[in-house]
């Protein structure tokens, strides 16, 4: 796990965390246990003898099915999540500064993408939607709202969001919690430095109620802070 680095840690997985340098790691860790509890279906088991044997090479998820082109013809039965658990950021930045290239950019979040199951196309998770966004140089996106809720970390960058009508400034490191239904939109403050977003939402399981629903601001011109 690297600055920048996206892990999965899927249902029913075994996993435990390491430190092995000599200054503190910190990162974001997304559950979607609110949802899991509602549904009673919550289960917890420790490991049996502590730590874990290694017994694949580092990395082994990610390159298990060759980033999505190739699968054993014995595995045919498909997992709910993504088989890849690392996704590193010097791939996602890459992505994202190509997308940037193109001049290509949504609306609402710039210049944004999703992490997904290589095998399927779908989303990592089953649960939880996971997205990168950078916020081009001086942009501020129109406003619209969604039925998905979504929290936010600043990854680089500073700026703020209006969020029904409230300025809520933001900067690296700090978290960001977007209610249902909410009208929203960014501004990247910096003229030269872009600004980069990482969200987890809860559109998977939206989408798979058929619930999920959006719509822009009327004026599609940004929703006016209040003064």
């Amino acid at each position: 796990m690297s600055e920048g680095d996206f892990l999965l840690t899927p249902n029913w997985s075994w996993h435990d965390h390491i430190n092995e340098s000599t200054e503190t790691v910190i990162w974001m860790d997304g559950l979607d246990r609110p949802l899991v509890k509602f549904l009673d279906a919550v289960r917890f088991e420790m490991y049996p003898g502590g730590h874990q044997p290694l017994r694949r090479p580092l990395d082994y998820s990610a390159r298990k099915y060759a980033a999505g082109r190739l699968r054993p013809t014995w595995e045919r039965e498909q997992a709910p999540f993504s088989p890849q658990f690392a996704y590193r950021w010097a791939e996602t930045s890459a992505a994202l500064t190509h997308l940037a290239a193109l001049g290509e950019a949504d609306l609402y979040d710039d210049v944004a993408a999703e992490y997904q199951n290589p095998t399927t196309g779908g989303h990592a998770l089953p649960t939880m939607g996971c997205v990168i966004q950078l916020l081009r140089p001086g942009v501020h996106t129109k406003a619209h709202r969604h039925t998905s809720s979504a929290v936010y970390q600043v990854f680089r960058g500073r700026g703020h969001s209006v969020m029904d009508g409230r300025v809520f400034e933001w900067a690296e490191g700090d978290y960001i919690a977007l209610p249902a239904w909410t009208w929203h939109e960014h501004v990247n403050a910096s003229s030269s430095e872009e600004a980069i977003l990482f969200s987890i939402t809860d559109v998977p399981v939206l989408e798979s109620l058929a619930l999920y629903y959006e719509e822009p601001y009327p004026t599609n011109n940004g929703y006016q802070p209040l003064s």
